[in-house]
């Protein structure tokens, strides 16, 4: 039975084996990343492609233009996707890669003016220039009011918010400001993260609308398709022929028709191709290409095979062609026929190993595959399992009768071997090497990474103010964002210890059991809800509750006697991202001071109330004492939580840039350590840049480092101290 067995199971294993080669060969596998902007649309494509190539599946990665090219350039995706055009430094970096214009984006400027509800708010590049350099900062200056003369503007702060994230809209918006400003052109410039001179900074389209829908007097800048999608209010921009021009499919088609006729080729350089401030009388002023890249000899990518190359040549000339017709419901602009012969130029010019790719002769499969063969495998495969399981159930061998499970470990005890302890020995050793072997390859990395921006800045790095990523002007310092790290997290600590304290001393020494018990468990509920949830709730409901309630009446009554409270508040910003970092360590810190205080000895107790002392005194005369290391070192891991978290404090604590992210009162917008890095890292395009942020985490690295160092040496103090030690 047993080698019918053996032969059975093996048949099945092969032919399942073959049947899963031949369907992984019929199928050809894309994958790309790069630009969020036109996922929706490339999305879209992934999933009507298959209607016309059920074998072609596509994987397209949303991770920012910067990651893309970055991926792009390291070749490990068969395509990359970028809203910004190559510099000439990745151009170097990735020799030989093309500009396909998949789709057209446009940006508006968006607002929230309680008096004038509606679109239709008029504003020219100057101005905008203005108000985002800080130079114009009420609704009623006479500039604004110069272009709207039949609308009475409100006399209030402008509260200006861009884009925290690098991002390609950005790289637009910049541009566009560049070109109708000397000022911003000379102070700030293009890029896809900028030193911005003003405002607070919020993550993504969704964190920019929501911030000026839900706060008057707002200004920023969305994407076209997302503002139309979302119902936001936006302005009439002036053109280069002095017209007002509302944004809208016509008037940015209208803007990339008069740009499309002085395009350069694919394969040549786009580093200054721009469609913003664009000639025409019904021109939109802010409108971009979308690119996909790909390589002009496909053969380049070593991941690339001749009918990978041809099936990606395909899937893009179908994109910009066909594919087209999808991108009006989802708020793009579709190409216009200049640049469709442009881009169907270019996939022309393709080659794979010296061949066009699309005009090469389509492969013959090794094997052809019926689906009677596929039929025939997966029955043969089936009964092979059936008969499998049923001749092991009859020549399953009868248990063993006449000894109990304790006389079978107590057996197996006398067997055991010293040489089970040298493995166990072994193993419990290499457990604990591991971690230090993880901590040095970690401090070794980053400080590799960082060593070109130290070599730059050198030790000025860490105190220095200026963060300005902008390719040729390049400058950065570390010092606001140690600041933002440290403010917030004392802010949380000041909040969150003495809460979580009284909730571990409620549960333990207060609380009947019917009622500690479920407390307890409600609380450690909270350490399992993630950080992403904590920021939506927080950016999108718990920063009001914080504005209307605390920020504002502290504003009103405190503001001109205190300067901590001396800056008008927008609830994004250090206190905000403080408190809704208390919420999150509370449940660290209180489940291990509850286990801690639960671990100091009844005695103590008893002999407090021997002597008359009423409960507090017993809790912080008695108790406290033997409990106060334990308690120490639940605050510090607490604090190392509040120190290192990212998404959270990325969405809520403003993301200021440079000098003014040095937090000068609690309603300052700030930026820590941790959401920088999370803000620009897949947008960062220099090699300086990327290096940078990798010194931030180093920062990051040596401060956590110094603040366990020195709570060990504090814990270290206490127990020698502490009743019982050696003091």
């Amino acid at each position: 039975m047993h080698w019918a067995t053996t032969f059975l199971v093996a048949a099945s294993i092969t032919l399942l084996l073959v049947y899963a080669g031949q369907s992984a060969a019929s199928q050809v596998q894309l994958t790309g990343a790069g630009a969020t902007f036109p996922f929706p649309l490339i999305d879209t494509w992934r999933v009507e492609y298959q209607n016309v190539k059920s074998d072609v599946n596509i994987n397209y990665q949303s991770i920012g233009s910067g990651g893309g090219i970055k991926q792009f350039t390291e070749k490990t995706v068969d395509f990359g996707a970028t809203d910004a055009p190559l510099s000439s430094s990745e151009r170097e970096a990735a020799p030989g890669a093309v500009h396909i214009p998949e789709t057209i984006g446009s940006i508006v400027v968006s607002y929230n003016i309680p008096e004038i509800p509606g679109s239709g708010l008029r504003l020219s590049g100057p101005v905008l220039a203005d108000i985002f350099l800080g130079k114009i900062k009420r609704w009623d200056d006479p500039q604004i009011q110069e272009l709207n003369p039949d609308i009475q503007l409100p006399s209030r702060s402008i509260v200006v918010v861009h884009r925290s994230d690098g991002s390609g809209t950005t790289f637009v918006w910049t541009d566009y400001l560049s070109k109708v400003s000397p000022e911003w052109r000379d102070a700030v410039g293009t890029g896809k993260s900028v030193q911005w001179p003003t405002g607070v900074g919020s993550p993504g389209n969704e964190g920019v609308s929501s911030s000026i829908k839900a706060t008057p007097y707002t200004i920023g800048y969305v994407e076209l398709s997302y503002a139309i999608t979302t119902g936001m209010t936006f302005a009439h921009l002036q053109n280069r022929e002095g017209n007002f021009i509302e944004p809208s499919f016509d008037s940015v088609s209208a803007a990339i028709a008069a740009s499309a006729g002085s395009l350069p080729a694919g394969d040549e350089s786009w580093e200054h191709v721009s469609t913003t401030d664009a000639p025409g009388e019904n021109s939109y002023p802010i409108s971009s290409f979308s690119y996909l890249l790909l390589y002009k000899e496909m053969g380049d990518n070593p991941t690339m095979t001749r009918e990978k190359a041809r099936e990606v040549a395909e899937f893009v000339q179908w994109a910009v062609t066909d594919g087209q017709a999808f991108a009006s419901d989802l708020g793009y602009i579709p190409l216009p026929d200049e640049v469709v012969e442009l881009d169907q130029e270019t996939l022309a010019s393709l080659t794979f190993r010296g061949e066009p790719v699309l005009g090469s002769e389509q492969e013959v499969p090794a094997s052809q595959s019926t689906a009677g063969l596929e039929i025939a495998l997966l029955i043969a495969a089936a009964a092979g399992a059936v008969i499998f399981f049923y001749l092991r159930r009859r020549t399953r061998p009868a248990p063993v009768q006449g000894k109990s499970k304790t006389e079978k470990l107590s057996a197996g005890l006398l067997l055991q071997r010293p040489r089970g302890d040298r493995t166990f020995r072994f193993i419990v050793i290499a457990g604990a090497g591991y971690s230090l072997l993880m901590l040095g390859l970690v401090a070794f990395s980053v400080a590799e990474g960082s060593a070109p921006v130290l070599a730059y800045e050198g030790l000025g790095y860490f105190f220095g103010t200026d963060w300005n990523p902008v390719e040729g002007r390049e400058s950065y310092g570390a010092l606001p964002y140690i600041t933002g790290t440290l403010a917030s997290a004392a802010i949380a600590m000041v909040i969150g210890v003495p809460v979580s304290l009284g909730i571990a001393v409620f549960i333990s020494e207060i609380a009947p059991a019917k009622i500690g018990t479920p407390i307890g468990f409600i609380v450690e509920i909270l350490a399992a809800i993630p950080s992403i949830v904590y920021g939506l709730w927080a950016l999108l409901v718990f920063r009001f509750w914080i504005l209307d309630l605390v920020e504002q009446p502290l504003y009103d009554s405190l503001g001109e006697s205190l300067s901590i409270f001396g800056q008008s508040p927008f609830g994004l910003d250090i206190l905000t991202a403080g408190i809704v970092l208390s919420i999150m360590i509370i449940p660290i810190i209180s489940s291990i001071s509850r286990e801690v205080l639960r671990a100091v000895p009844h005695t103590q107790r008893e002999a407090a109330y021997s002597l008359g002392a009423t409960r507090l005194e017993a809790v912080w005369h008695f108790v406290f004492p033997y409990a106060r290391a334990g308690i120490l070192g639940a605050a510090i891991l607490g604090l190392g939580r509040a120190v290192g978290e990212t998404i959270l404090v990325t969405m809520v604590i403003g993301n200021a840039v440079g000098l003014d992210a040095i937090p000068t009162t609690l309603f300052s917008s700030s930026q820590t350590l941790s959401s920088l890095i999370a803000n620009e890292f897949n947008e960062a395009a220099s090699p300086l840049h990327v290096s940078a942020l990798i010194g931030l985490g180093l920062t990051l690295f040596i401060l956590t480092m110094g603040i366990n160092v020195g709570a060990q040496f504090l814990v270290s103090r206490m127990v020698k101290v502490a009743p019982g030690g050696r003091e």
